[in-house]
């Protein structure tokens, strides 16, 4: 640095120390207001600075990790993704990196680079809350049911997952506890929930491990996704780390913990399985959720009806406890935002969308019948679905037909949800 910019700081200082004003120094010495705040920011923390600039070499040696770190990083990422936590940044995972006493320890930008290498970070222009989300046109559709698990510790440490399922038109609820969250258990909570809610024409899921099929096999399909198309029922899986989009359910969960799990211990899943009762029928004839006019669910399904899982229809169901279930005709849903690089991310592949989609939500349908994929956006609640993509989404086994006994019109399913 030249000793006379070292003299024009000094300068610059001494006047203002003086009385002079600010913009007048400016003015006489040639330089910018902006550059006068720095120098009197540094003054003012050290009154006996010599006015040197910092030196430019970098503060830190670079640390080279060995290749291991990478897949590291990414199985813990994709492990706090599924915990019910929703803790899954770089500070997160290099938390858990600690617990493994890994060494040398990755900083949280090398953790971030090493996400975003992988495609498992959310880019500048991604996360803008301004962007319109389709959301699922509930009256017209009349048949939308919604699932999420919650977990849930008893004194002493014993694990209960919680599944609520929720019809999002009448606020009516089916709930269950389990000591795991396997898609066998969920699949046997919908059994139960269908039984007595009905077959919904969608069910909406989030992105939890249990409900996709996972976050390993590329292009899976699930025993959840297969049980929903063996029903007639589509399901829809919401954009992942964006809880907002299921926000009926989540409310739910709020009320749930507010008015039963927080004003009770527990101490086995009987007793919790025994209170559940009581907290069901209070829900279901006393409470009054928002939204519906001052109606309580069981008023609001009085007059419903509907197709339900009757005893004749589960017996039609293969056991999904012990063999695969089969692929039927139908279709599911997912809905995702285009990254920065105009990709999104679904059944463990990612798909080219464009780039000038970047920020924006689409929608995928997979249609096991015509073995297709479709991407989909729409730009504003008046505007139509716009078909962006088709791409053939080849299946290795075999698909059979939807059984006569759970054909139902489709038309509302299509007129809203084309594709």
């Amino acid at each position: 640095m030249s000793t006379r910019e070292q003299a024009l700081r000094r300068e610059a200082i001494r006047r203002r120390l003086s009385g002079e004003r600010r913009k007048e120094i400016c003015h006489d010495l040639e330089r910018s207001t902006r550059w006068f705040n720095k120098w009197w920011a540094v003054f003012q923390r050290d009154p006996y600075t010599e006015f040197c600039d910092r030196p430019r070499a970098p503060l830190h040696v670079v640390t080279t990790f060995p290749p291991e770190i990478d897949p590291l990083v990414v199985t813990l990422r994709h492990h706090l993704e599924a915990s019910p936590y929703g803790l899954m940044g770089a500070r997160a995972i290099q938390g858990k990196l600690r617990e493994l006493k890994v060494h040398p320890l990755p900083s949280e930008a090398t953790i971030q680079r090493i996400l975003a290498r992988q495609g498992l970070t959310h880019p500048v222009g991604t996360a803008t809350a301004t962007v319109y989300y389709p959301w699922l046109p509930l009256e017209a559709l009349q048949a939308v049911q919604a699932t999420d698990i919650i977990s849930k510790h008893l004194r002493g440490g014993l694990e209960i997952q919680h599944f609520h399922t929720l019809d999002l038109v009448t606020h009516a609820a089916v709930l269950s506890q389990h000591l795991d969250k396997t898609s066998t258990t969920t699949c046997q909570h919908l059994v139960r929930a269908w039984a007595r809610l009905g077959l919904p024409l969608i069910h909406q899921f989030d992105n939890e491990g249990a409900f996709c099929g996972g976050h390993t096999h590329p292009r899976v399909i699930g025993r959840v996704v297969r049980l929903c198309l063996w029903c007639g029922v589509e399901a829809f899986f919401t954009p992942l780390y964006d809880p907002k989009r299921n926000h009926q359910i989540e409310t739910f969960h709020a009320l749930w913990c507010q008015a039963f799990w927080s004003r009770q211990t527990f101490t086995s899943l009987p007793h919790v399985r025994r209170a559940v009762r009581g907290f069901s029928h209070w829900y279901h004839y006393h409470y009054r959720p928002p939204g519906l006019a001052g109606k309580t669910p069981a008023q609001m399904r009085s007059d419903l009806r509907g197709p339900r899982l009757t005893p004749d229809l589960r017996r039609t169901l293969p056991d999904f406890a012990t063999a695969r279930l089969p692929l039927t005709e139908g279709r599911f849903h997912l809905m995702r935002k285009v990254d920065g690089g105009g990709y999104v991310e679904f059944l463990n592949e990612r798909w080219l969308v464009g780039r000038q989609w970047t920020g924006e939500y689409v929608r995928a349908t997979v249609d096991t019948a015509r073995q297709t994929l479709t991407l989909s956006h729409k730009a504003s609640e008046a505007a139509d679905w716009k078909l962006l993509k088709t791409r053939t989404f080849r299946l290795t086994e075999s698909v059979h037909e939807l059984l006569p006994q759970f054909k139902r019109n489709r038309a509302r399913c299509h007129d809203y949800l084309p594709g």
